[in-house]
């Protein structure tokens, strides 16, 4: 079991988190429990993450997982990065929605002061209950035998995947799309988002010491912002334009920073714990 961790770190916590996904959300599935109980399932990644750990390396290797949430001391600028960066392409996608498509509805924003309790709210029931698992389990493991960018591709694909249940939960924005233009477009353009924004995981948490704080709050953000500034107000052709933007966004920053690291210093890996010099 150990061995086969090592060696298949990402598939061991897909296959572990959907398990444990499916358990949680199966009070929702059978109507035990309200539908807002769905975000539990989000805790299947990072559980799966730690007990992972465990089985691979014991007690040290779950305080080397948990200690990478105590990665605080950073430049201010990567907090500044994770917490507004998803502004950038949410209002690029919406003028391009303005110019290509004048006559699509107006975005309508929610009150601003609804914005920082989202933003907490996912940074805790999104970002904290995910990231233990994808990105401070798995790419710091994947990153001993590949580079940055195609560990954080491998990650971002397993990620996309662990999503696709929500696709067939009715009720759901995600099973509204499959409806209106078909399962395969509509997970294919959703995997296109996951797979663009876990490059820039890869970068945040490689130029963080292999922050999960980081990366923790570069999720809720994302979610909040992604959620504040309505994009999918001009339809489907807005939401795609955002994932183009996404993906550029992502292509970008691998080239500036280089695909072998995604960042100035060394990639962060498993046995490194901390060392790895933040930009």
């Amino acid at each position: 079991m150990s061995g086969f961790i090592k060696k298949h770190p990402a598939l061991s916590l897909f296959l572990l988190a959907v398990m444990l996904g499916h358990a949680l959300m199966a009070p929702v599935l059978l109507g035990w429990v309200p539908r807002g109980f769905v975000q539990l399932g989000a805790l299947s990644a990072s559980t799966a993450g730690l007990i992972l750990a465990a089985i691979e390396g014991g007690r040290g290797a779950v305080r080397e997982l948990l200690g990478r949430a105590l990665i605080w001391r950073v430049d201010i600028r990567w907090w500044i990065v994770a917490l507004a960066l998803p502004i950038l392409p949410a209002v690029a996608s919406l003028y391009l929605t303005a110019t290509l498509d004048p006559g699509s509805a107006r975005p309508v924003l929610a009150p601003w002061y609804q914005l920082m309790p989202t933003m907490l709210f996912q940074i805790v029931f999104a970002g904290v209950a995910e990231e233990f698992g994808w990105r401070g389990f798995a790419l710091p493991r994947l990153q001993r035998r590949h580079a940055a960018l195609t560990a954080s591709l491998i990650v971002g694909a397993f990620h996309s995947l662990w999503h696709l249940p929500l696709f067939l939960l009715p009720g759901e924005g995600y099973a509204t799309m499959a409806q209106e233009i078909g399962l395969l477009p509509a997970f294919l353009g959703y995997a296109g988002l996951v797979v663009s924004l876990a490059v820039l995981f890869g970068w945040m948490f490689n130029c963080t010491r292999g922050s999960v704080l980081i990366a923790a709050a570069f999720h809720g953000s994302f979610n909040a912002w992604s959620n504040y500034l309505p994009i999918t107000t001009g339809g489907t052709p807005a939401t795609f334009r955002y994932v183009g933007l996404l993906a550029l966004m992502a292509a970008v920053v691998a080239i500036v920073f280089g695909p072998t690291n995604l960042g100035r210093g060394p990639r962060n890996v498993v046995g490194d714990g901390m060392a790895a010099p933040a930009d």
